[in-house]
């Protein structure tokens, strides 16, 4: 099962939150808070109860969403499925466009040939065209 993202200002700057108030806030069990505890979030002091400010729990929280973040490289398409950048194969991709400015690029993963996305606007279209064969669909 993959971990789910916290939100990162879900919890009040200026607040002092408890174990089982942060455990409350998030709908969670208080044994994951003792664990995100263990992990690296960081409490007021070493007195009971434990005590986190709300300013340390929604930093913690960003630098584990920026920890898990997968950056597209260049020519590289998101696949959902292996949860990874992809180069297509074949390195083919298709271009359907959304709006005016900004379009869905599609391929097929060399992997699990399953389907690659990426939304882009007009200069990164430009980028991709010049490294992958972009056909443009009129949808």
């Amino acid at each position: 099962m993959r971990r789910r993202q916290q939100n990162p200002t879900l919890a009040k700057r200026h607040f002092s939150y408890t174990v089982e108030e942060i455990a409350c806030l998030y709908g969670i069990h208080k044994n994951t808070v003792r664990n995100w505890l263990r992990l690296g979030l960081t409490p007021i002091d070493d007195r009971r109860p434990i005590m986190v400010t709300g300013l340390v729990l929604n930093a913690f929280h960003a630098s584990r969403r920026a920890k898990a973040k997968r950056p597209c490289g260049p020519g590289e398409l998101y696949c959902v499925p292996c949860h990874k950048p992809q180069r297509p194969a074949g390195d083919m991709a298709e271009y359907y466009p959304l709006t005016a400015t900004t379009g869905k690029l599609t391929g097929i993963c060399p992997d699990c040939d399953r389907l690659l996305f990426q939304r882009v606007n007009a200069a990164r279209l430009a980028a991709f065209q010049t490294i992958l064969d972009v056909s443009d669909t009129k949808a």
